[in-house]
């Protein structure tokens, strides 16, 4: 979950793509990942909760408008053959 956070924040879609479980992967973009990491300042992550397969956290960001906001999401992720994936994520708030 954090290399992900850090990976919008620097920007690397590639990453993004690349941790994305392979099945879920026809549903992304890795141009428009880049550019939704690129178009915000990433300020902070927050773990709210989490266990084996779900992480709840909020995400803070200020927009290309100067608005800060907070992304708030519970993100489901799975193992396969020893590496975590990131499967969906529900929006929370």
């Amino acid at each position: 979950m954090r290399s992900r956070y850090t990976a919008f924040a620097i920007p690397n879609g590639e990453y993004l793509w690349q941790t994305t479980l392979p099945s879920k992967r026809k549903f992304h973009d890795k141009s428009e990942l880049e550019a939704w990491g690129k178009e915000n300042t990433w300020t902070k992550l927050e773990i709210i909760n989490s266990s084996e397969k779900e992480v709840e956290f909020k995400a803070y960001f200020t927009d290309k408008f100067g608005k800060e906001n907070i992304h708030h999401e519970l993100s489901t992720f799975k193992k396969v053959d020893k590496k975590w994936y990131y499967v969906s994520g529900k929006f929370l708030d």
